[in-house]
This record gives C-alpha cells, structure tokens and sequence, in this order.
C-alpha cells in the first residue's frame, strides 16, 4: 500500500493550530509546509490528503506549470479550508481538482475523521483493483493502474484520484452502464441521496481534459436515466 500522509499547508499557524494539535496528539503521520511551493520541492510521499486555504489551492491550481506537476496531481483528496465562505472562490478550487471545503472555526476531530473515511474508501478501491487490475491498451489509450498514470497519444493526462477511478471503472467494462448512484459511491464513499453534482462535475471535468488531446472522440457516454458509460465503439476500434 502506498503511503497516505495529511500535508497542511499553514502559512497561518492560528488557523490551523488546533488541528495541528489534534494530529499530533493522534500521532497522525502529517507534515506542515509554509506553502504549496515548498510542499511540491520537498515532499517524496505519492498520495497524500492535501489541507490548504482556498486562496492557496485556487493559485496553485491556476498555475499551469502545477497543473501538470504529477506530485501535485498525486494528492487523493484536497480540502479547501476558510473562515469565510467565499461562493465564488469556492466554486473556483472544487471545479478546479478540490474534493472538499470546510469552514472555521471546525472541529478538528470531525476533519480527521472526514480524511478517515476517504483514507478508508482509499484503501478499499486499492485492494479492489490489485484484486483485478490489468492495464487497460486500446490503439491511442493507455491506463495503467499500477502507477496510476493514463496515456492518450502519447501525451500523458494527468487526473485527480477521483477522476481516475471513474475513467479506470468505466474503461475496463466499456459495454457496461455505471449508474449513477455506484460512481457516486466510488468518489466519495457515500450515498448520494439524489444528489449528483459532485459527480458530474467530475465527469465533465474528465471530458474536458480527454478532449484537450483528442476533440474527434468522445470517450465518455451519458445514458439517460441510468448513467453513464465508456464508448464501447472507440474501444473497439482502438484495440
């Protein structure tokens, strides 16, 4: 298994003091850095929960050079944190890669036990795939999910954990329909109670970036009123 540390990026020690307390008391492997900058030069951990202000994740999210920094899209799960809640800024980091946001002043121990619950799904869907887990190579697609890195002619596309799941899920079982409720579980381990916008927003984000390289094929189909699928004809023809 690989290694799960919880990164805070404190460039505040009064915001986040009470979680570092809570952590260190729970001898919780974390490590504190100033700034993302910092993190992505000094880090040597592959998955890691990522805790940082709204501000700093938007920023770093923005920076293109960043964007396809692989340490940086190696985190499983990132969580934009504030005492104010900002719509806007908000929206911005969750359509940008952010999982999840939090407001202070927050209980330090129900934040632990949110990264918990995704350490828990973590775990599970990593045991689910070495159970079966073979690269999917169809003519201009590649995914491997032992490194977790997906190739599309030749240009390697760099996803969240979440929207990896779902590419892998759908990829390897291209004639089956996922209904909504199942990917919905996948990414956040919890029912949805009819709510989806999480998911599509992960969905619509996976198309985008698969359409950046190639915009003659969709790879991703919606079925109406079931869910959605991977198209079964590309992976036929690209076999």
């Amino acid at each position: 298994m690989p290694n799960h540390r919880i990164i805070v990026i404190d460039n505040d020690s009064d915001f986040f003091r009470p979680l570092h307390m809570h952590l260190s008391s729970c001898e919780i492997d974390y490590q504190r850095f100033s700034d993302i900058e910092t993190y992505l030069t000094e880090h040597d951990y592959a998955f890691h929960f990522l805790l940082a202000r709204s501000a700093d994740l938007e920023h770093a999210l923005q920076d293109q050079e960043r964007r396809f920094n692989r340490k940086f899209y190696n985190c499983t799960y990132m969580l934009a944190c504030d005492d104010v809640l900002y719509v806007d800024l908000v929206k911005k980091v969750l359509k940008q890669g952010a999982d999840d946001y939090i407001l202070s002043p927050f209980n330090t121990e129900l934040v632990y036990l949110k990264i918990r619950a995704q350490q828990n799904r973590l775990n599970f869907l990593e045991k689910l795939y070495l159970s079966d887990q073979s690269a999917i190579i169809y003519k201009n697609l590649t995914i491997d999910p032992f490194s977790r890195q997906i190739f599309l002619k030749n240009q390697r596309i760099n996803l969240t954990g979440s929207e990896f799941n779902i590419l892998y899920t759908l990829a390897k079982s291209p004639h089956d329909v996922f209904d909504m409720d199942y990917l919905f579980q996948l990414i956040t381990g919890q029912k949805s109670l009819g709510d989806y916008n999480a998911l599509m927003t992960h969905i619509s984000r996976l198309r985008k970036k698969l359409a950046k390289i190639d915009p003659t094929h969709h790879y991703i189909l919606t079925v109406r009123n079931k869910g959605y699928k991977f198209n079964a004809h590309i992976a036929e023809y690209m076999r």
